[in-house]
């Protein structure tokens, strides 16, 4: 494919912000204490249970993605450098 070429400053500020959205959704999930009457406390532990098992799937899947990422990156940059040395030494 003639005139094609990876964005590798853009692919790897993909990588970059999936790792900062992989750290930012690690954040913990503790009960608040008391919260009221009845069955109140038991409700918001089961939401908190809920919110603390979403958080840990998002965070999962913004790390595969960020691999993935990389996975896709690597081999463009290889043949980035590649191309360059060949170019650099010339016929």
């Amino acid at each position: 494919m003639a005139g094609f070429e990876a964005d590798l400053p853009a692919i790897d500020a993909a990588v970059t912000a999936l790792r900062g959205a992989t750290d930012s959704l690690a954040v913990p999930v503790s009960p608040p204490g008391d919260v009221g009457p009845g069955r109140l406390g038991s409700v918001v532990a089961a939401l908190l249970t809920s919110a603390e098992s979403d958080l840990a799937a998002a965070r999962a899947t913004t790390a595969e993605l960020s691999e993935t990422v990389t996975r896709v990156r690597d081999p463009y940059a290889e043949l980035a450098t590649d191309a360059a040395s060949r170019f650099d030494l010339g016929p």
